[in-house]
């Protein structure tokens, strides 16, 4: 059964029991109070949600009730609104999932009936819950989040008096990298060209073009002839769709080249806003001679780097990728965790100052090489910048929080009477 089902089977074994004794105020907020029922319907909601009650006192979970009410209170004198049709939209979504994990809807009534429950009463618990945390949240934001300010110098004192304590930074390596990505020689793509233009010449002289989609298109649509279908502008890679809405029905288009390769296009139909095509594919990929060439370049700059030649300036002569060419190559200060897991084993595996063998994954060839290495030690300022940003402001949020809570309370005249 559901998590909130438990919750709510024992609420609903705390009222009977709250029956049988007499209730009794344990708090009263301004004008509202908090019943002796209500803290004990409370401790048996936190322990269904596997919160460990024995080790709280009533007190503790009074004192979060009373700010609960609090909140509320002040959300209403400052007219402060939730969007009820989202908040009732999301509490009939808890329900139906709820209702999901039951056979049919009778065993759900059935058990919700049990505990003397209907299903509008499941609904309205969670629009109560969902309306007193968007409340709060809202609170939050105004009151305590807008108003934490937290500069560097502040962060940079607290680093220096606490860095000795700070997690260690564990050995780390400079980085550098060549990539060679494996394209289609000028020579594989003219073998393309050709082939394509030969299927056109065909198709020019009388040929069917769904025949030859099936024999010689590189489509996954082949085995329909090349039918695609119908599409709307906006569907299609632009050049594809450029020329095929520009034909008229039954005509065939000359060689379109789109990042996939070469096309030839055929309308069939359309319909309103809609066309149908064909069309013959021949992919623009690398070819094995050209999978060769790049690696036998490969082979050749880790053999200049083996003899000596710096690997940031054949980084910078040869690696593919712009931004670390740029720098040598070098991407960063990386520990035996932050590497990446496809290449991690081959990296550990190659001595430090020494390139890797070519490591590849799909059309891409990589050099790799540690070239500086750091021992374990106290993180620096800028590591763990972001870091301390986020734990001295929430630090700071806790505490204005706390303060706010307790200025609430003296105006509301707390009492508490437990």
């Amino acid at each position: 059964m559901k998590k909130v089902i438990v919750v709510l089977i024992l609420l609903s074994a705390c009222l009977m029991a709250s029956a049988e004794v007499l209730d009794k105020i344990v708090a009263r907020i301004g004008g509202d109070i908090i019943l002796l029922s209500d803290l004990q319907k409370q401790t048996a909601q936190m322990q269904s949600t596997g919160i460990d009650v024995s080790k709280m006192s009533p007190l503790t979970i009074l004192d979060g009730m009373i700010e609960q009410k609090l909140m509320i209170q002040k959300a209403k004198d400052l007219n402060i609104k939730v969007d009820e049709s989202r908040i009732k939209s999301y509490a009939e979504r808890y329900i139906r999932n709820i209702r999901s994990q039951y056979q049919n809807e009778a065993a759900f009534i059935s058990d919700l009936a049990k505990m003397r429950l209907t299903q509008t009463d499941l609904l309205n618990y969670f629009i109560d819950q969902l309306t007193e945390n968007a409340l709060t949240e809202q609170l939050v934001d105004k009151y305590i989040s807008s108003r934490v300010k937290l500069d560097e110098a502040e962060m940079r004192a607290y680093f220096e008096a606490s860095k000795d304590s700070m997690a260690v930074k564990p050995v780390s390596w400079d980085l550098r990298m060549i990539m060679r990505e494996v394209k289609p020689s000028p020579e594989s793509e003219t073998a393309k060209l050709d082939s394509i233009n030969a299927i056109l010449a065909r198709l020019q002289s009388g040929e069917d073009f769904a025949t030859l989609a099936t024999q010689y298109s590189e489509c996954p649509s082949s085995s329909q002839g090349g039918d695609l279908g119908f599409f709307k502008r906006g569907m299609m890679v632009k050049p594809f769709e450029d020329a095929a809405f520009q034909l008229a029905i039954g005509e065939v288009s000359g060689v379109v080249q789109t990042q996939f390769g070469y096309h030839i296009i055929k309308l069939e139909e359309k319909k309103g806003e809609e066309i149908r095509v064909r069309h013959i594919l021949k992919l623009l990929s690398a070819s094995e001679a050209d999978e060769n060439r790049e690696m036998d370049l490969m082979n050749a700059v880790r053999d200049q780097i083996l003899s000596g030649v710096s690997f940031a300036e054949l980084a910078g002569q040869y690696s593919m990728d712009p931004e670390t060419a740029a720098e040598g190559g070098l991407l960063g200060d990386f520990t035996a965790e932050d590497l990446p897991d496809l290449f991690k084993d081959a990296i550990l595996a190659t001595p430090v100052g020494t390139v890797t063998e070519v490591l590849k994954n799909e059309d891409l060839l990589y050099l790799f090489i540690r070239d500086q290495e750091m021992q374990e030690r106290v993180y620096t300022f800028d590591e763990v910048k972001d870091q301390l940003y986020n734990f001295m402001f929430q630090q700071k949020q806790m505490e204005a929080y706390d303060a706010w809570i307790e200025q609430l309370k003296t105006e509301a005249y707390v009492t508490i009477s437990l």
